[in-house]
């Protein structure tokens, strides 16, 4: 035998000993951080976001090395989302970074729901490889009236994901991105890729001046012999069983605790606001000395103002107006 013959037979042997796994497998893996969404008092959305991390690993080998390629999807069931803080519950909803909201395993699954990626693998010297991605989720709670304050949340355990891999083997090369998560490659799982997680958002005490009306006393005679008695309704929103004060400063034209309207030129007509409709109980500005309480229902309320112009005055004729300012402390 001549010395090139040994070397091809010394070669050969050389590569039945390198010769990789025939089967290599491809194992994945999921977590996710909860989502906390802050700020939230039912007045306007809110969102928050958390990122799913998926680490794949692969045992396989060739001899030059090559990449491997995962096809996966991800699911997120229990649904219809809600948050529940006992009894109290508050809707919203989960979505992918396309905007779409979050599909359970019953899908096709959107395209949204798709994702890839691929990373090297050892050659003759080394073995496997691994790779990772993260994907983001966004929760979304939108504007909601009748919520009470607290802590709502939601753990989210129906999380599952399914892949499919395809590995370099023998001398590498020659793998591409299966096409699908449920088919194609040489290897995959359903069962690896739970990420479960929980959604919380604490609903903060929110209190909302909706409207005022105008208190219009009409059409008086310019000597007043009488007092004129009118109403004006405050509409407030606060969330359920938030407690509230509301006060009524003194106008923008008091002398002292005496509320006047003005004509502009100097004129002024007396009136006075009160929180009883006998008109004994002066409505002023300091909390909890005369100002009116009340507990947040989650939907509008109406505080009703009593107004009076006290006879007897002597005014110059003439249009005569205020204004006053109301505050709601919770």
């Amino acid at each position: 035998m001549n010395l090139r013959a040994i070397l091809l037979l010394l070669f050969l042997a050389g590569l039945g000993l390198a010769s990789p796994r025939a089967h290599a497998t491809t194992t994945c893996s999921a977590s996710a951080p909860d989502i906390v969404v802050a700020g939230y008092d039912g007045s306007a959305q809110a969102s928050a976001n958390t990122n799913v991390t998926v680490t794949c690993n692969s045992d396989a080998s060739s001899l030059l090395g090559g990449t491997a390629y995962v096809t996966l999807c991800l699911y997120i069931g229990n649904t219809p989302r809600t948050l529940q803080n006992g009894s109290n519950s508050l809707s919203y909803d989960l979505y992918t970074s396309a905007g779409t909201v979050w599909q359970a395993s019953s899908a096709s699954p959107p395209s949204q729901q798709i994702f890839t990626l691929s990373y090297q693998v050892g050659g003759l010297f080394s073995s496997g490889g691994s790779g990772q991605i993260t994907v983001p989720i966004s929760a979304r709670i939108p504007a909601q009236t009748g919520l009470s304050t607290g802590t709502y949340s939601q753990t989210l355990t129906a999380t599952s994901g399914e892949f499919r891999s395809s590995e370099p083997t023998g001398f590498g090369g020659g793998t591409s991105q299966p096409a699908s998560c449920k088919s194609g490659g040489n290897g995959g799982s359903t069962t690896s890729l739970a990420f479960p997680f929980t959604v919380s958002a604490n609903v903060a005490a929110r209190c909302l001046i909706r409207t005022a009306t105008d208190l219009a006393f009409g059409s008086v005679p310019g000597i007043l012999a009488a007092n004129v008695d009118q109403t004006s309704l405050v509409t407030l929103n606060c969330t359920n069983t938030t407690a509230w004060k509301m006060g009524l400063d003194n106008g923008i034209n008091a002398s002292g605790n005496t509320r006047r309207m003005t004509d502009g030129s100097g004129n002024y007509v007396n009136y006075e606001l009160y929180r009883d409709s006998a008109r004994t109980q002066r409505w002023g500005n300091t909390v909890n000395v005369d100002t009116t309480a009340g507990a947040g229902t989650g939907i509008d309320q109406g505080v009703t103002v009593y107004g009076r112009v006290p006879a007897p005055q002597n005014a110059t004729p003439g249009n005569y107006s205020d204004t006053v300012t109301v505050t709601v402390s919770y």
